[in-house]
């Protein structure tokens, strides 16, 4: 078979034609955000039960145990509190939320652990600083991982992910009282800091 040397070949691409200087505009803004995300980001593991994390790290069994109270009390002390249990629902699901005193309160669905930036060994954990999580029912966030000020981790059928550093400080203050569909808003607000806040 014999090639024609009439075909052109920028016709035939299904992207625009654009100029050495453009191309390299793009590559500069596509490095420099990869940079700036790559630099701030940890891998994080997440679980649910202590069981899991044990099954993952059989030699800090302890550790997963105090990582995982940590993460309770944190999330004891910090997630969205309601006056209603058919409020809390709405927002973290049927059978997600318990009575405590007189209000309303989403259960822990699992804590995050990152790694640790101490050793350099890749499969150190930090257990010090674990994050706790919730895992989220409302409409804009339906099934994701989320911390109790609303910062959205990701789907909450992954056990890995990649996080920003700062997800793992810790919470200042308490419990606030929302209303239906109040914990929704909450992280709208917040949806430009999401998976890694």
């Amino acid at each position: 078979m014999k090639r024609s040397r009439q075909i052109n070949l920028n016709k035939m691409r299904k992207l625009p034609d654009m100029s050495a200087a453009q191309l390299a505009k793009v590559s500069i803004v596509l490095g420099g955000s990869y940079m700036l995300t790559g630099c701030d980001s940890t891998d994080a593991f997440i679980y649910r039960t202590i069981g899991e994390c044990e099954l993952d790290n059989p030699l800090d069994l302890q550790r997963c145990e105090m990582a995982y109270q940590k993460a309770l009390g944190e999330w004891n002390r910090t997630a969205p509190r309601y006056l209603s249990m058919s409020n809390c629902e709405y927002d973290f699901g049927y059978n997600s939320c318990e009575q405590r005193t007189r209000y309303f309160y989403p259960l822990m669905a699992g804590f995050m652990l990152g790694e640790n930036e101490q050793t350099s060994d890749e499969y150190d954990l930090d257990f010090d600083r674990p994050k706790a999580l919730g895992k989220s029912k409302n409409a804009s966030s339906y099934n994701k991982w989320v911390g109790a000020n609303g910062v959205l981790f990701g789907d909450a059928d992954k056990r890995k992910l990649s996080v920003g550093n700062k997800a793992f400080t810790p919470l200042k203050g308490s419990s606030r009282t929302l209303g239906r569909g109040g914990f929704g808003k909450t992280i709208s607000s917040r949806s430009s800091s999401s998976w890694g806040g």
